[in-house]
């Protein structure tokens, strides 16, 4: 039972490593998605008038 309980340890660590890179990756999509958006929102308001960026019209 010792050494189930000590592999066991060793998996719950691995799977805590795991689940932490996950929960990273999750998060650096996330930004780099909402980066993406934004550019594509200055570009299509570039195109068409400034829609999102008032002080442009002006």
């Amino acid at each position: 039972m010792k050494n189930i309980s000590k592999h066991h340890d060793v998996q719950r660590k691995y799977r805590e490593k795991i689940q932490n890179k996950q929960e990273l990756n999750t998060y650096v999509r996330g930004w780099f998605l909402f980066v993406l958006f934004a550019v594509l929102l200055i570009v299509w308001s570039y195109f068409f008038g400034g829609t999102f960026m008032p002080y442009r019209t002006m």
